[in-house]
């Protein structure tokens, strides 16, 4: 099993692969190689023995005697090359090689006469000798000359024999090399293959270390990436659970508590009994928003966050939230202001759209604890603006760009105080966004915040 798994490595797969690559390749140049080489050898042995018989029968045409073929026998001695001279007849006239039935029956025809000198047998793998002929003169005889075979076949089965062992030190080398650089190229495949195992297993945070900026780079940067946005998510998550389980624990205390005393009448005068009413009414209100936000949550994960849009005067919703607010804003002793301009009508969904400015308003009212809160609306090229400033606490510019994410709080003991589960304004942008609109915000520490949202006039958004 362990042998398996090693050849199913994506390491030995490319070794694998680059080998049979190498070798295939390896092998049609040494074809070629051998070809070439052969051809070039055989035709130099076939040039020179031509060349050598032409002057053999230079000298022959000058001094066609025995005393000149005895001295051209002379110099074919004690070399591989061999020499042959006959009359025009075929006559043997002298000769450096044993005449044998190979040799007699690739002489010329009888009265055959040659212009220039040719090659008789060129064939060094089924013949004894390669063979040319060149005449002597126009009518004295012809020289034949003779390469041994066997010397060019053993000069082949040695070329064989040092092209395999050439071969042989290559393809070790090869696959040496290649063995490296598939290690090197699928080690960062196997780091990123241990470090995805490691966040399916809960460890988000995965260091990967990568260099240059190809596509296994990128695709490392992207798993490390995602790697810490899960750890993010985890970590909002496991906020958010926490924060969920305090606001209901909270509420839910109160509730029970005073629901007892009620129920057990250990209330001293209607006065206290109203109050512990009014303290289960809010407490149960607070539960109420909770469970809103979980219920818009879980909409907009599984897309189905439906609008029902109409045509509406964003003033009358910002009044009617001022309104309801504003026991809010006069028990925390602060000024609601409102700054409304005449704004064309727009295309929303009415119950939706005081969801986002009820959320907003609430918002600069839970973090303001002095000073005013003041709401605008205005146009703006083909934009109606609504604006909510405060001069609250504000929200420090390293957190500025993840207010919007979900369960995200600023800060965690800020929101004990205040209460939040960091739900609201991921839902708020949402539906900004289902009508095509924006929202940006702009915030100093101890200065205030402003939210902007932006609506297109004139259009169904």
């Amino acid at each position: 099993m362990k042998g398996f798994k090693n050849t199913n490595s994506i390491s030995i797969k490319l070794a694998l692969l680059f080998s049979g690559i190498f070798i295939t390749l390896l092998l049609i140049l040494g074809a070629i190689l051998y070809g070439v080489f052969t051809n070039l050898f055989v035709d130099y042995i076939k040039q020179d023995l031509l060349v050598r018989g032409n002057n053999h029968a230079k000298v022959l045409q000058e001094h066609f005697n025995q005393e000149t073929i005895e001295h051209v026998i002379r110099m074919e001695r004690g070399v591989t090359t061999k020499v042959l001279i006959t009359d025009l007849n075929q006559k043997i006239l002298s000769s450096s090689v044993q005449p044998n039935q190979d040799i007699e029956k690739h002489l010329l025809d009888k009265g055959t006469k040659l212009i220039g000198g040719f090659v008789l047998e060129s064939d060094w793998k089924q013949h004894e000798y390669i063979i040319t002929v060149s005449p002597i003169g126009g009518s004295e005889g012809y020289v034949y000359m003779y390469y041994p075979s066997q010397i060019l076949r053993d000069t082949v089965i040695v070329l064989n024999v040092l092209m395999i062992i050439a071969s042989l030190g290559i393809i070790l080398l090869a696959f040496a090399l290649i063995g490296i650089m598939s290690k090197k190229l699928t080690l960062p495949l196997l780091i990123m293959k241990e470090a995805t195992n490691k966040i399916a297993l809960g460890k988000y945070q995965q260091r990967i270390p990568v260099r240059g900026n190809d596509e296994i780079a990128q695709l490392g940067q992207s798993i490390q990436s995602l790697g810490e946005q899960l750890q993010y998510y985890e970590n909002s998550r496991n906020d958010f659970l926490a924060a969920v389980s305090h606001e209901l624990r909270t509420p839910l205390t109160y509730i029970k508590g005073y629901s007892d005393i009620l129920s057990k009448g250990m209330y001293k005068n209607d006065d206290e009994q109203k109050e512990y009413i009014k303290i289960i009414n809010k407490e149960a209100k607070r539960i109420s928003i909770l469970v809103n936000d979980l219920f818009e949550l879980s909409k907009l994960q599984v897309g189905k966050f439906e609008l029902e849009k109409e045509w509406t005067d964003i003033n009358t919703i910002i009044r009617k939230v001022m309104t309801n607010l504003k026991p809010e804003v006069t028990k925390k002793g602060l000024q609601l202001t409102a700054k409304l301009k005449d704004v064309p009508k727009v295309f929303i969904d009415t119950q939706r759209m005081e969801q986002v400015i009820y959320n907003l308003i609430e918002n600069a009212v839970k973090y303001t604890n002095h000073g005013e809160i003041t709401i605008s609306s205005y146009l703006e090229t083909e934009f109606t603006l609504i604006k909510i400033s405060d001069t609250g606490i504000g929200i420090p510019a390293t957190d500025l760009p993840k207010v919007w994410d979900r369960f995200y709080r600023v800060d965690h003991s800020r929101a004990r105080k205040t209460g939040g589960t960091g739900l609201g304004l991921y839902v708020v942008k949402k539906i900004i966004e289902s009508h095509n609109g924006e929202i940006t915000v702009e915030s100093k520490e101890n200065q205030g915040s402003i939210f902007t949202i932006f609506i297109k006039n004139g259009e169904r958004t």
